[in-house]
């Protein structure tokens, strides 16, 4: 039985041809290659902590009172052109949880360049994939819906939790007419 799902050989030449082409890839497009690299590292960008910092120190330096859901909106606005990783979506939420982003740009069928998925009343799904997401690498999936709804999505919260994933889950208010 060992030997019928020994993958040892296979998977070594699937690798071998994987290196072969990213090597082409890498002359090709460098710059390209470099951010591919990072992002499967999970690195951040370069100026990632100083215009984090500067922004951090700004909003200290002028604060205002607003929702946590706006304040996390406005964070998303600074971040989107900031972090190409970011990969956002909301369960049929958008407009309520304030997921999407001035530089959201929906990923869909026809635009795999996408960053922003629209998941539907999904929330268990909506979890999972941005689970899958984190666990290939390359992306900081966030996502949102309201708190009460959370409850849907337990099962792939707690396994984002358990395994220490790179998942944002952003849940705001807990009804539709309770929460600022």
């Amino acid at each position: 039985i060992y030997a019928a799902w020994d993958a040892t050989e296979k998977g070594t030449a699937i690798q071998c041809e994987w290196n072969n082409l990213f090597t082409a890839y890498e002359k090709q497009w460098p710059e390209l290659a470099a951010e591919f690299t990072r992002r499967m590292k999970g690195e951040l960008p370069a100026d990632w902590k100083d215009s984090m910092e500067k922004y951090v120190r700004d909003l200290q330096a002028h604060p205002v009172s607003l929702a946590t859901r706006q304040v996390s909106q406005n964070c998303l606005n600074f971040l989107g052109d900031k972090l190409p990783e970011l990969m956002g979506g909301s369960a049929d939420l958008s407009p309520s949880n304030l997921t999407r982003h001035q530089h959201s740009v929906d990923f869909t069928a026809l635009n795999a360049a996408g960053n922003y998925i629209s998941y539907g009343v999904r929330e268990f799904g909506m979890s999972a994939i941005m689970n899958g997401l984190a666990l290939h690498g390359g992306f900081i999936p966030y996502g949102g819906t309201f708190l009460m709804f959370m409850e849907y999505a337990r099962n792939a919260l707690r396994m984002a939790a358990l395994m220490k994933i790179r998942t944002v889950f952003v849940y705001t208010h807990d009804t539709i007419g309770l929460g600022e």
